[in-house]
């Protein structure tokens, strides 16, 4: 009998120190060292961290996958899972984005240069599932160039697979500023930052999800990613603090 005590004790134990989240796909590079860090707080600590857009990973959810945290893209995604009872909070801003245009064909990354007859191809995340993507076709309308343009877009899985797509074939994209921030990034130097005025803000938001809610680690990174420490990384790749 003592042995099965033993065998359950560990079993919870091991449940929890394991942590599943889902988080947008632009949160990449970022979350690799933030996991690092938080990891340091909390050696035993096991994080598996599943990438895609904000939309698709909300199906997901929905569709009964484990996870104890949904990091979205922005904060309509986060809010949808706690409207409809998946989320045991609602949505916290836990940092803002930008969108960079990146060509590394040459091509002068700019909204200007679009309309240039050379460009053919211009890469964006798909607009119904990543947020950054319906940023981008926003700022496309309110610089009154969507029209011209609209037969060149080539739309992406998400925002990573954008900037996967825009180094592979593209002739210019648009991308999450916080990737090109990552050391395996630093080669790509001919981009530029997407005026912010010309679309949504795009806030990122989070929530614990009802599969967490016994789960302290679920909460511990949760307060973490709100920390200064988590803060000021994000800075470092090019996101705004939130405090």
């Amino acid at each position: 009998m003592r042995s099965i005590f033993l065998l359950l004790a560990f079993v919870v134990c091991s449940f929890a120190s394991t942590l599943n989240v889902a988080a947008a796909a632009n949160t990449a590079y970022v979350l690799e060292e933030i996991k690092s860090e938080f990891i340091k707080l909390h050696p035993d600590a096991k994080i598996n961290i599943t990438l895609g857009s904000s939309a698709k990973l909300v199906a997901q959810i929905k569709n009964g996958a484990p996870f104890d945290l949904f990091l979205s893209a922005n904060i309509d995604f986060a809010d949808v899972l706690y409207k409809d009872g998946f989320a045991l909070n609602k949505p916290v801003i836990y940092t803002s984005g930008s969108v960079a245009i990146l060509s590394v064909r040459g091509y002068e990354p700019s909204l200007n240069s679009l309309k240039n007859k050379d460009i053919k191809t211009i890469i964006i995340a798909n607009p119904k599932t990543a947020p950054y993507g319906a940023a981008t076709i926003e700022a496309f309308k309110n610089a009154g160039i969507y029209d011209e343009i609209k037969d060149k877009i080539i739309e992406a899985n998400s925002i990573g697979d954008a900037l996967n797509q825009t180094i592979k074939a593209g002739d210019i994209g648009f991308v999450a500023a916080s990737a090109l921030k990552a050391e395996q990034m630093l080669q790509y130097t001919n981009y530029a930052i997407l005026d912010g005025s010309l679309h949504t803000s795009i806030d990122q938001a989070m929530v614990i999800l009802n599969h967490g809610k016994e789960n302290k680690l679920a909460k511990d990174f949760y307060d973490y990613l709100l920390s200064k420490p988590a803060q000021d990384i994000f800075v470092k790749f090019g996101y705004k603090a939130i405090n």
